[in-house]
């Protein structure tokens, strides 16, 4: 059975009942955690930028999560899963393959189960589906793919969309094989977008587009039958590398093992290893930031690849991609947190003569994709005295082995929803969702949340 089949015969079989208990708790705290950051990016630039495009009204399918109205579901599912994406804070570190699975996914999910007045225990099993699909084909494919520049959480984030939507719309064996079809062709996103507000938007495109190829499908349009593995197809294109036959969708569950990873920084992932060792040498040695000298930052050909080497930030984006920024603040504040993304933390003259004694390079023992396996960050400090201290960090908290908790996860929501929400309309959310999958619709829960009326399915707005 080719990996195209497999797939559809995975969407099309698999039930709620199907799915154990664990991978559902799994699966709704990936859920907190990614509405949470969707809600944090509503007080970003972008979001502005983004209202100015969808407004949002009175009527409409599906809610927008920033708070403004409704609208149609695929304009909600691309507006709601860039602002999932929007402060990449978002769940990551499928396998060797970096992306983030849940924003890809997510929005699709909801604006499906909002226009359709689906229930939670839908969503969750939906979401769920998606992302066994997208993150056991991250595992699988090379490394090559990610290293010719493409944006993974796009390109294979589709593919998770399109399988969570048509487990959604039901749509039998042809048709889900005709959506994968579809949304193989609508594939994309490019690296050379990291730092902007397009990094972000490449989440939202993956999942309109999954939505699109679902409806598309539902209506009769057709695709290749095997576009994953066929000539010229998927895996060929897009440098997956030579993919044997995915069979062991749901054995076990990706939730299970090896686990997805959350993050507890909010900036890029390659950043996190240097960020840790950072963290340690600051505990361990007393380390201050007037006592630095220089800094050392030996990291991944990859890494390498996704961060950003000027040695001063302007914006947001910007800033989530210099491991220079993260590492000034990391000895300037002993954190790097959301409230540090500002200009005014920009501008600040310890900030930036802090960052020009940073250097990130390429590792000796990184330079090849194989190394990843074996990944770590190295971290000389060079101290005024003379004297240098140095850290090889191996693991990060939040992915495997050092997976967050609930009470991490409910703690990071309530920093990014406080904000937007208050206390109180953050944590009544925060109780809702911890009860998801008895819930019997999810139109009235973001109204709800942002103290604004609430109606009837398909034909009324937020505010």
């Amino acid at each position: 059975m080719g990996t195209t089949e497999a797939i559809v015969s995975f969407v099309t079989q698999t039930t709620s009942e199907d799915i154990p208990a664990e991978v559902f708790k799994h699966a709704k705290r990936h859920v907190i955690d990614t509405l949470g950051v969707a809600i944090g990016a509503t007080l970003e630039p972008l979001a502005e930028n983004l209202a100015a495009v969808i407004a949002g009204q009175r009527q409409g399918e599906t809610v927008l999560w920033n708070g403004r109205g409704r609208t149609t579901a695929l304009e909600a599912a691309w507006v709601n899963g860039t602002l999932a994406h929007a402060l990449d804070f978002d769940d990551g570190g499928v396998a060797l393959t970096p992306m983030h699975p849940s924003s890809p996914v997510l929005a699709a999910v909801w604006a499906m189960c909002e226009s359709q007045n689906l229930s939670g225990k839908d969503a969750l099993t939906a979401y769920i589906i998606g992302l066994e699909v997208e993150c056991k084909i991250a595992s699988a494919i090379s490394l090559s793919h990610y290293d010719h520049g493409w944006h993974a959480t796009s390109v294979i984030g589709v593919l998770g969309a399109v399988a969570a939507t048509s487990w959604l719309a039901r749509l039998n064996a042809d048709q889900t094989r005709n959506a994968i079809g579809i949304a193989a062709s609508l594939a994309g996103g490019l690296q050379a977008n990291f730092g902007t507000m397009t990094k972000p938007l490449h989440a939202g495109i993956a999942c309109r587009n999954g939505l699109v190829a679902t409806l598309l499908a539902k209506a009769g349009w057709t695709a290749n039958p095997a576009i994953l593995e066929t000539d010229n197809g998927f895996f060929k294109v897009y440098g997956c590398g030579k993919i044997k036959d995915l069979n062991n969708f749901g054995k076990p569950f990706h939730f299970l093992s090896p686990g997805v990873s959350l993050k507890r920084f909010p900036t890029c992932s390659a950043t996190h290893l240097g960020i840790e060792a950072i963290l340690a040498l600051r505990h361990d040695h007393a380390l201050t930031a007037d006592q630095v000298e220089s800094v050392e930052c030996g990291v991944h050909a990859l890494s390498l690849q996704a961060l950003r080497q000027e040695l001063e930030v302007r914006t947001a984006e910007e800033a989530r991609f210099s491991l220079h920024f993260a590492a000034a603040m990391v000895l300037l504040e002993g954190s790097v947190e959301l409230k540090h993304f500002s200009q005014a933390t920009f501008r600040r003259d310890d900030v930036r003569a802090l960052m020009r004694k940073v250097r990130v390079y390429l590792h000796p023992e990184l330079s090849d994709l194989e190394s990843k396996k074996s990944n770590f960050a190295d971290v000389t400090v060079g101290r005024k005295d003379g004297s240098s201290i140095s850290k090889r960090e191996t693991h990060i908290r939040g992915r495997a082995p050092l997976f967050l908790d609930d009470s991490d996860v409910d703690a990071k929501f309530c920093g990014c929803v406080e904000p937007v929400l208050g206390r109180n309309n953050c944590q009544a959310l925060l109780e809702n969702l911890h009860g998801l999958e008895s819930l019997g619709e999810l139109k009235s829960l973001f109204p709800a949340a942002y103290g604004v009326p609430s109606y009837s399915a398909g034909s009324s707005a937020i505010g």
